[in-house]
């Protein structure tokens, strides 16, 4: 829906003018404040308020991306595996440099023996020779010792990586929850808004006595719910109350029933009688326009509400020489038809 700009000498008065020309409740206007009328130092001048106004979106809300919560908790769980991970490593590579010193230096002091005789240099060799296999065995005892070592770290830090993961899989059990009430909850589409208040009118007309038929017809954005039957005028009430209460418990169930998110507008009509009453203020409408025409005299009409005034401002619009506009507030708002001033 386009922006409409409307003045007045208060925001009340231009807000009423913008309810005439979009023709809706109030609840269903939008409303920016563009300039607030105001007074001069000494009340000799006065600025007109200026807002503009459209029928407010009832488009679906989009929905809220859920955020996983833990996602932090689980990059700092890898991370801490991760360095326990190289820690394993670390371990096995010091228990094998360990026991390869080991053997080394086994097997210089095995040398050293070998030189003290000459005759003692074959048993030295196959001393060393001995020993180098013993030295060896003492060096595989070393890396032995690392690797057990080792396993210990890799036990320690597998309990630990599995203490972290359930951890962190509890925490991503409750991201997942309270993502899930974080949740905003999809606008009621029109088709469900008709059954809900199709049931309601049908049932309502029930206990009141009359037989009518309740059909629901969606044309663009508006849903509009008529009763059809014979001896209606009892739902109808004087100058449509009744249809018009009607329509507004009919709004306020279906705001209940969604939480405030519903799209579209709702109008709910008796045996048609706002078809009528339409037909009816667009012929008076143009039989005061001739009379103002005539003799140039402003005329102004019988209280109405916002939806009856938009019909007569709507049809005096297409008349070339005239004017409307609204007087009064409330209930004894009214419009008045005059020329054109040039």
């Amino acid at each position: 829906m386009e922006w409409i700009e409307t003045t007045g000498a208060t925001l009340d008065e231009a807000k009423e003018r913008a309810l005439d020309r979009l023709g809706v409740a109030e609840d269903e206007m939008e409303v920016e404040v563009l300039v607030e009328g105001s007074r001069s130092m000494f009340g000799l001048r006065k600025t007109e308020a200026r807002l503009r106004a459209r029928v407010r979106p009832t488009s679906p809300r989009r929905k809220v991306e859920r955020r996983d919560r833990n996602r932090g908790n689980g990059q700092k769980g890898q991370g801490r595996n991760g360095q326990k991970g190289r820690g394993r490593s670390d371990g096995q590579q010091a228990g094998r440099q360990s026991g390869g010193q080991g053997g080394k230096q086994s097997g210089r002091q095995a040398g050293g023996k070998g030189k003290r005789s000459g005759e003692e240099q074959s048993e030295g060799r196959s001393r060393r020779g001995g020993r180098g296999r013993g030295d060896g065995g003492s060096a595989g005892g070393g890396q032995q010792a690392g690797e057990k070592s080792a396993e210990k770290v890799n036990e320690a830090s597998g309990r630990g990586g599995r203490e972290k993961g359930s951890a962190t899989q509890l925490v991503r059990e409750n991201g997942r929850g309270s993502g899930r009430e974080r949740a905003e909850v999809e606008a009621m589409d029109l088709q469900t808004q008709a059954r809900i208040t199709e049931e309601f009118v049908q049932g309502l007309l029930d206990k009141m006595g009359l037989e009518a038929r309740v059909a629901s017809t969606i044309e663009e954005n508006r849903l509009t719910v008529e009763a059809q039957g014979l001896n209606l005028g009892l739902a109808i009430g004087q100058q449509g109350e009744t249809v018009r209460a009607i329509t507004e418990l009919s709004r306020t169930l279906v705001q209940r029933s969604s939480d405030g998110q519903a799209e579209g507008s709702l109008t709910v009509d008796i045996g048609g009688y706002r078809e009528r009453r339409r037909t009816f203020l667009a012929d008076f409408a143009r039989t005061q326009a001739e009379a103002v025409l005539d003799d140039g005299r402003p005329r102004a009409l019988e209280p109405m509400g916002a939806a009856d005034r938009k019909v007569v401002h709507d049809t005096i619009a297409e008349i070339d020489g005239l004017s409307t506009t609204s007087e009064g507030s409330d209930s004894d708002r009214r419009v008045v038809i005059s020329v054109t001033s040039d």
